[in-house]
């Protein structure tokens, strides 16, 4: 790869690390966007999947021919919840006979406990 199209590349990649973008660098050095959700070229699929700590979302564009594939990645941090807090927060509710916010904060122990 000649300097101008490692310097275009670099810069690209420059742009997806820091948020930039829906642009990607192709083998020849040149760079192409993402296509829209709703372009009738390209066909998108999404799949999401979950760590302890984490969302990953794969998004995916096959164009209609067939001939061009492109894929891209992202991940969100889950938001952590303190389970000792909400079992106080239980706690507190029941000794107030709040058993409507009782009943919620025990739901929600139950569902992130799972």
């Amino acid at each position: 790869m000649d300097n101008k199209n490692n310097n275009k590349y670099m810069k690209d990649l420059f742009a997806l690390l820091l948020g930039g973008g829906d642009m990607f660098t192709q083998s020849n050095g040149s760079s192409m966007e993402f296509p829209k959700d709703d372009d009738p070229n390209w066909s998108k699929t999404v799949e999401t999947s979950e760590t302890k700590s984490h969302i990953i979302k794969k998004e995916t564009w096959i164009s209609k021919d067939g001939s061009c594939h492109m894929e891209r990645f992202s991940t969100e941090i889950k938001k952590s919840v303190d389970v000792g807090r909400l079992k106080r927060q239980l706690k507190k509710a029941i000794d107030m006979e709040d058993y409507e916010k009782a009943a919620e904060l025990r739901d929600k122990i139950k569902t992130i406990e799972k």
